[in-house]
């Protein structure tokens, strides 16, 4: 059911409002231009707590996306802790989002062997919401890690646990998208997967040595092994 026109004037109108706000915030609190990242994850992380209809399908996620990139890519320049919270709002908008396109009943998005250009619209915005999680949370956990160091309360045996809750939460979004038949959250997972293998193999290697970094490499190839066969498992059924 389309929302109907009093929904989309008050809709829109309310929105508007909390932009001009963030606009007059920003000319006459003075904050600082670090803050703009997390000011627009909190307004976007707002906007995606609409109903999933019409545009709104589309635009909450490209919108989270953004979001997301924009204030991991200022993390990464300035390294401030509170840019980190532009990172998490996105993040759990995100999944609020993702929960919500778990929910509809709708044809399942087919598996990549049988892709249509007719599923586009579908595939579109669940394929960003996924990816606005995977990337939100190796942000997340990689800057959590980057402050514990600085903190100077790591030692050689935490270098494993980053490594390994990659794997483990890549593991899982692969083998969510198998069971619901849905590429969205397996998509996401590789990307994950990917960064926890580069992790293990770039980083790890030559920070780690004798035992431990042998230890990462088995821990993640036999957690791969595994994953390969509950993915064989989860096909079967």
């Amino acid at each position: 059911m389309k929302p109907s026109l009093d929904a989309r004037v008050l809709q829109f109108a309310g929105l508007g409002l909390l932009a001009l706000a963030a606009v007059f915030g920003w000319e006459e609190l003075n904050l600082e231009a670090v803050l703009i990242a997390v000011i627009v994850s909190g307004l976007v992380t707002m906007i995606s707590l609409q109903k999933l209809e019409g545009a709104m399908r589309w635009l909450s996620p490209a919108l989270l996306l953004i979001a997301a990139m924009v204030s991991g890519a200022a993390w990464l320049a300035f390294k401030l802790p509170l840019l980190l919270l532009g990172v998490a709002l996105p993040v759990l908008g995100a999944a609020w989002v993702a929960i919500r396109m778990l929910r509809e009943v709708r044809r399942a998005v087919p598996s990549p062997g049988n892709f249509a250009v007719a599923d586009l619209p579908l595939r579109v915005p669940e394929f960003l919401t996924w990816q606005t999680l995977g990337l939100g949370l190796l942000t997340l956990t990689g800057g959590a890690y980057f402050h514990l160091l600085t903190l100077q309360v790591d030692d050689l045996g935490r270098r494993l646990v980053l490594t390994l809750v990659w794997t483990l939460v890549g593991l899982g979004a692969v083998l969510l998208g198998r069971k619901l038949e849905d590429t969205a959250p397996r998509d996401a997972g590789f990307v994950v997967l990917a960064a926890a293998i580069a992790k293990a193999t770039l980083y790890d290697t030559t920070h780690l040595f004798g035992g431990l970094r042998i230890a990462v490499l088995i821990a993640v190839g036999a957690l791969l092994l595994a994953g390969s066969q509950l993915v064989k498992r989860v096909e079967a059924r």
